[in-house]
C-alpha cells in the first residue's frame, strides 16, 4: 500500500484490484464466484460496487474509491433501502467503515464497525474485521424488499409484524408500547420516544432519496418550519427542539397527536402511502 501509494489513490479499479478483493479473499469471500461477490450490482437507485451475496440475495454492499478517498454515504444509504439491504461498507482499501442503515440515528452515527489497515495493529485489524468474515452471524438472510403491489397492499407478515400508523388514535399521555417503525421496504428504525416516528419517517425519506435539500423547507405551518437545513422558521426564530439529520434539523417540538400529523403529513407529501407504515 504505502510503497504504491501515488498509483492507488489516482485509480479505484487499482485499489479494489490490489487493495480490497485480496481483502476479501481473506474474509472468506471468493471474489470470482457471481454467487458470492457481484461487482456493479445494478438497483434501481444505482450501481454499488460490489453486492456480498448469502443464498443468492445481496446482505451488503461495498462501496469503493481510490485509496485516500471518501465514499458517498447517503448515496450508498440508498441503494440499501431501494433492495432492503441492511448494511453497507465503504472503503479506499485501506480504511473500512461498516453501516447499519436501519438504526434511527444520524448517518454518522450508523457506523457499527471501523478500522484502518495503516494505521491499527494487525491484532485489532483482524478483530475488527471478523464481522465481514463470510460465516459470522453478521452475514445473515438481508431482509426481503416489498414489491410495488406489495407496498400498495401489505402482505400478511406485514400487517402482523405490527399496527399501521393511520391506525392509531393518538393523544396526550398516550404510553408508548412499540419498537419500531417498519416502512414499506421493509427498512426498519428502532423507537424510544414518540418523537422518533417523525425522525424516522424524515430518515427514512431522506434515505430513499424522497426527501433533498432542493425540496426543503417543508413547513409545519405559515410561520413553522418542519424540516430546513438550518434550525430556524420562516422569520429567523429558533427551532425550540430541533434534530440533526443527515445534514437537516427536524424540529421535533410538539406532542404526540402533532407527531403523528406530521409524520403522516411527510409521507403524504412525498408519494407514501402512510397506511403501509407500521409501528411494532
Amino acid at each position: 500500500m504505502n510503497r504504491y501509494r501515488d498509483q492507488l489513490s489516482k485509480n479505484e479499479l487499482m485499489t479494489r484490484y490490489v487493495l480490497i478483493d485480496p481483502f476479501l479473499r481473506l474474509l472468506g469471500w471468493d471474489v470470482e464466484n457471481p454467487e458470492l461477490v457481484r461487482p456493479e450490482f445494478s438497483t434501481t437507485a444505482g450501481r454499488p460496487d460490489y453486492a456480498l451475496l448469502f443464498e443468492g440475495r445481496p446482505t451488503a454492499f461495498i462501496g469503493a474509491k481510490s485509496l485516500g478517498k471518501q465514499e458517498d454515504l447517503q448515496q450508498y444509504i440508498s441503494y440499501c433501502v431501494s433492495e432492503g439491504v441492511k448494511y453497507f461498507i465503504a472503503t479506499d482499501g485501506a480504511k473500512w467503515e461498516i453501516y447499519d442503515t436501519q438504526i434511527l440515528k444520524p448517518l454518522t452515527e450508523k457506523r457499527i464497525a471501523e478500522w484502518d489497515i495503516t494505521r491499527d495493529e494487525p491484532g485489532e485489524v483482524l478483530r475488527r474485521s471478523f464481522i465481514l468474515f463470510r460465516y459470522s452471524p453478521f452475514m445473515g438472510v438481508a431482509p426481503e424488499p416489498l414489491t410495488r403491489p406489495e407496498i400498495a397492499k401489505p402482505s400478511k407478515r406485514t400487517v402482523e409484524a405490527g399496527v399501521s400508523l393511520t391506525s392509531i388514535k393518538p393523544r396526550h399521555g398516550l404510553d408508548m408500547k412499540f419498537r419500531e417503525i417498519v416502512f414499506p421496504d421493509g427498512t426498519r428504525y428502532e423507537l424510544k420516544k414518540w418523537r422518533d416516528i417523525l425522525l424516522g419517517v424524515v430518515e427514512w425519506l431522506i434515505a430513499s432519496n424522497r426527501l433533498t435539500r432542493e425540496k426543503v423547507p417543508v413547513k409545519a405551518g405559515r410561520k413553522r418550519y418542519l424540516v430546513n437545513i438550518e434550525p430556524k422558521h420562516v422569520y429567523g426564530e429558533n427551532f425550540k427542539d430541533p434534530k440533526k439529520l443527515s445534514g437537516y434539523y427536524v424540529e421535533c417540538n410538539y406532542g404526540v397527536p402533532s407527531i403523528f400529523r406530521y409524520a403522516i403529513m411527510l409521507l403524504r407529501d412525498f408519494g407514501v402511502d402512510p397506511g403501509g407504515v407500521y409501528l411494532g
